[in-house]
């Protein structure tokens, strides 16, 4: 259940951000041939850019976290037996759900302050609460990502998985495909 909505409200969020991407290249290119071509800049081209990508990271982080992608020292703990393993996997996961929890906490407790001030992007006049907002969800999702992962890691440093048999192969789960 819990796995279900991380994963659908995590696919979302990508798709988001794809398409945020998707805007501040076309916008980046755009602005480049006006200024080339015409000497003229479209105005809010660096504004773009700037709420685009701090939207668009803040969205996929979630994400990629749900898919096991985040950056992290894979190649060293693979190396440790896998009860080791889970434990520094454990460990980072708390870290980072601590983090992206005071992150979203934040965010959360400046958004009224923003309203307060009615402070705006310079040249869209868009209120920068919706970005806090928008950086608000996508952290709490990432944080709700790392405490289940937390959790499933915590698992096995309690009940350890059987060892596989050397003719067993191991189970490739949907998550660990590269599409």
């Amino acid at each position: 259940m819990i796995n279900k909505i991380l994963d659908m409200s995590s696919s979302a969020f990508e798709k988001i951000a794809a398409g945020v991407l998707i805007l501040v290249g076309i916008s980046t290119m755009a602005n480049i041939l006006l200024r080339t071509i015409f000497n003229i800049s479209i105005p809010g081209a660096i504004e773009i850019v700037q709420y685009g990508m701090l939207t668009a990271n803040a969205l996929a982080l979630g994400r990629a976290g749900y898919l096991d992608r985040h950056i992290a020292v894979t190649q060293l703990i693979d190396w440790f037996p896998a009860r080791l393993g889970s434990v520094f996997y454990t460990l980072v996961n708390l870290v980072s759900a601590g983090i992206f929890g005071y992150i979203s906490y934040t965010y959360f407790v400046t958004i009224p302050h923003m309203i307060d001030i009615q402070r705006s992007t310079d040249t869209f006049k868009i209120p920068m609460y919706i970005f806090y907002g928008i950086m608000a969800v996508a952290f709490l999702l990432a944080t709700l990502v790392y405490v289940y992962y937390t959790a499933q890691h915590a698992k096995k440093i309690i009940k350890p998985e059987p060892k596989k048999g050397k003719d067993e192969e191991p189970v490739l789960l949907e998550r660990d495909m590269i599409v």
